[in-house]
């Protein structure tokens, strides 16, 4: 057939369609004869071959058993499965056939290191290993029975044999370890501190019991994560690394508890147990949630959660809190008082210096004193500055009072030198100006604006123009006293010298007055004084060196006068080339004594002529009185200091009584006449060798182009200074003394650090669980400095506005 269809395929001659038909009865006789042979053998196969099974196979076709216990003890049960047969309600059943029977055996089980475990064996009632009958409906029970040596798992297998059939089936079982069972309690958040680098350990208790009965070994635990919320309150999570913070676990007896075995706890069934968790150098403040897992050696590991809240300690945001009180109150001082006082030393510094670089190598006397006063004022300024305390109360008025004074005294001290230059220029209005702004210069009562006023003065004072008009005026005066003078006594040798000689001095200071050799012109002028009072001199040593005696005078009177007037008129010559106003004062003192001595001595003579006439005192009466009237006009202008005058009403006088007495001279021997003769001459004064405190007599009239009047301002009043140090009570707030001022101030900042510190715990929160970190220190510390500003800007604001209402 196979050939035959071979060659039907491979004939090129059959088309297509007659290949299809073939293919299809082929097939369909095949398929018919495969058919009735599967019938026939059937009922054969069937009953030769019945199959068994066991109740509670796995998908691998195997009988797993589980137990907890050392003796295992079990029940199998054995089916016999269904035939074709038995299934179709139409097969004929042959009652007579016999029934079938099954023997169940089971072979040692064996253990994984090899050891065997006998398995006893009981069929419903019969122990041991028995052929017992089976059907579909009536399985066979089989129990097992064995002694497990340990944990682990045990296989051997279960052998079927009924009917010259053999089915083998794997058995395997397991024993599984009896591990208690762990339950924790709830935990309560541990509460933790840290510092910076400094912390506190947060200890977490882990309290357990076990709930299944069974005792045993739990442990070791370990934290499996631990992170960081952000502050306590954010909502994302940083985990914390090992390496970030420290943990370990302790036992009920407190000992650590380690990774390995020294870490496993014994559990009593149905008792409790205690871990305690310490957790350690946490970074940072905040809430830190984690987990802990505790393991069972035979059982399912446990798992806890706990939560961690780690804060900065209350005291610590206090101190905060004050030291941005008190840093605030340093920036408040160093702002107020110690820059302003660094500026002030600064300035008092440069002050001194500038005092210093004014005082020249030589100062004049006058200056060197200013000088001293204002230095000793300046340097009491530096060290009130630097004192801790007590320069606290030095104001910038004080020091820019000082600055004041010191440009005040650098204007004094340029026109002091200028009015030396020109000292022989009696300059009394400048130098009475200068006087008083010396006199200023030393009062420490003095204001600024007192300052200002003389430096204003100052600048606008001009020596130079002030003494050349001086100077014009003192030739003026020169000139008014020589025709005055000139006029008084007539036709005489002093007038006629007067008016000769003295114009030429005159004329030639008057050219060189204009020019720009301002000394040159003084020292023309002082030469015209002094040749004027060179002629007054010479007039006076004329009449005192006369060869006849006055009427009236005794050789001794005369001696006597002559020295008296001649010592003046030598200190007068001594002190003319220094100074001619003081030797005009000495010729004023010598020519008022000599002509009171001529007037007393005249009314001596008339009062002698009186008492010798006796009768004839109505014949001289008219003559006398006249005389008498003369010299108390005389006298009266001696005391009011007129001496011109007073010359002129007594030579008058002089004359009267010379026309109606003759007198006869007095006798003078040779050596008496040699004497007077020798007594002008013989009076000689060295001008530096009297004492200084003998000064020339008052004067009796200025010297023509000499001050009116020597007489300087008066000095203002000095007033009392009150102390600060004397306590002073207002109406209800007692006024500290300065050197306590630093008490209220201290007692005032630590009322506010205070205020500060309790607001502050309570605003921010400081007693909160998880308060801490950088950004809460930092706002602690913003809030005490804040506060002690906004408080001190609020007392500045308050009292300025209640110092502009009692204005």
């Amino acid at each position: 057939m196979r050939a035959r269809g071979r060659g039907l395929l491979s004939s090129p001659r059959m088309s297509l369609p007659a290949r299809s038909t073939l293919a299809a009865k082929v097939l369909s006789h095949a398929s018919a004869w495969l058919m009735c042979t599967v019938l026939c053998l059937l009922p054969v196969l069937a009953g030769a071959a019945p199959r068994f099974g066991l109740a509670g196979l796995s998908s691998n076709n195997e009988v797993r058993l589980r137990t907890s216990t050392a003796h295992l003890e079990t029940v199998l049960r054995v089916d016999l499965l269904p035939t074709p047969t038995d299934v179709s309600p139409d097969a004929p059943r042959d009652a007579g056939a016999e029934a079938t029977r099954v023997t169940v055996l089971v072979d040692p089980l064996l253990a994984a290191d090899g050891t065997q475990v006998p398995v006893t064996v009981r069929v419903g009632t019969t122990e041991g290993a028995a052929e017992v009958p089976i059907s579909v409906r009536q399985p066979v029970t089989v129990t097992l029975s064995a002694d497990l040596p340990a944990a682990g798992d045990f296989h051997g297998r279960v052998v079927l044999l009924g009917d010259g059939v053999r089915e083998v089936t794997p058995l395997v079982v397991q024993r599984m370890a009896v591990a208690p069972t762990v339950q924790f309690y709830p935990v309560a958040p541990a509460r933790g501190w840290t510092l910076g680098p400094f912390s506190g350990k947060a200890t977490v208790r882990l309290t357990f019991r076990e709930t299944a009965g069974v005792g045993g070994a739990v442990g070791p635990a370990a934290v499996v994560q631990l992170d960081r919320r952000a502050g306590g309150s954010g909502d994302g999570a940083a985990p914390v690394q090992a390496q970030d913070a420290k943990w370990f676990f302790r036992g009920p007896d407190g000992q650590p508890q380690g990774p390995g075995k020294e870490g496993i706890l014994q559990v009593p069934a149905h008792g409790t147990g205690l871990l305690s968790l310490d957790v350690d150098d946490l970074p940072e403040s905040g809430e830190y949630t984690g987990t802990v897992r505790l393991l069972v050696p035979e059982g399912a590991a446990v798992e806890q959660a706990f939560t961690v809240w780690v804060k900065t300690p209350a005291m610590f945001g206090a101190f905060l809190i004050f030291l941005g009180v008190v840093t605030s109150a340093a920036v408040r001082f160093y702002v107020q008082r110690v820059r302003p006082r660094v500026n002030l030393r600064s300035r008092a510094e440069a002050a001194r210096q500038k005092l210093q670089s004014l005082v020249p190598a030589r100062p004049l006397e006058r200056e060197a004193t200013v000088a001293a006063s204002l230095r000793r004022q300046v340097d009491a300024l530096l060290a009130d500055i630097q004192r801790p305390l007590s320069g606290l109360v030095v104001q910038d008025s004080v020091l820019a009072l000082f600055e004041a004074r010191l440009q005040l005294f650098s204007l004094w001290s340029v026109l002091l030198r200028q009015l030396e230059g020109l000292k022989g220029v009696a300059l009394l209005d400048a130098e009475r100006k200068l006087k008083a702004v010396e006199t200023l210069l030393q009062n420490d009562q003095a204001t600024s604006a007192d300052f200002s006023e003389q430096a204003q003065l100052l600048r606008t004072l001009d020596l130079e123009a002030v003494a050349r008009a001086v100077l014009e005026a003192r030739l003026t005066e020169l000139e008014q006293q020589s025709r005055t003078l000139s006029s008084q006594r007539g036709d005489d040798p002093v007038s006629r010298r007067l008016q000769g000689e003295l114009p030429l001095y005159v004329l030639r200071a008057r050219q060189q007055l204009p020019g720009p050799d301002l000394e040159a012109s003084r020292r023309l002028v002082e030469t015209a004084r002094e040749a004027f009072l060179e002629i007054l001199l010479t007039d006076l040593e004329d009449a005192l060196t006369a060869k006849e005696l006055p009427g009236g005078f005794t050789q001794e009177e005369w001696a006597a006068l002559r020295l008296r007037v001649g010592e003046q008129l030598a200190r007068a010559r001594a002190r003319m080339s220094a100074s001619v106003d003081e030797a005009y004062l000495y010729y004023q003192s010598a020519h008022a004594l000599y002509l009171r001595e001529l007037v007393d001595n005249l009314e001596e003579a008339l009062t002698q002529l009186q008492a010798q006439s006796g009768g004839g005192l109505n014949t001289l009466s008219d003559w006398r009185t006249a005389v008498d009237a003369r010299l108390a006009t005389a006298r009266e202008q001696l005391d009011k200091g007129e001496a011109n005058l007073a010359s002129a009403e007594y030579r008058a006088a002089r004359e009267d009584f010379a026309r109606h007495v003759t007198l006869p001279p007095p006798p003078v021997s040779m050596g008496g006449r040699l004497a007077l003769e020798s007594v002008p001459s013989a009076v000689t004064l060295d001008p530096f060798s009297q004492p200084a405190t003998e000064s020339p007599p008052p004067p009796q009239s200025p010297l023509p182009g000499g001050p009116a009047t020597g007489n300087l301002s008066p000095l203002p009043p000095s007033s009392t200074k009150a102390s600060t140090d004397v306590l002073v009570n207002l109406d209800w707030i007692p006024l500290p003394r300065s050197r306590d001022l630093w008490k209220v101030e201290l007692a005032v900042l630590g009322m506010m650090s205070i205020i500060a510190v309790l607001l502050g715990l309570q605003v921010l929160d400081v007693f909160a669980p998880t308060w801490g970190g950088s950004g809460a220190w930092m706002t602690a510390f913003l809030w005490g400095f804040g506060l002690h500003q906004v408080g001190n800007a609020t007392f500045d604001g308050l009292w300025g506005m209640v110092s502009r209402l009692e204005k």
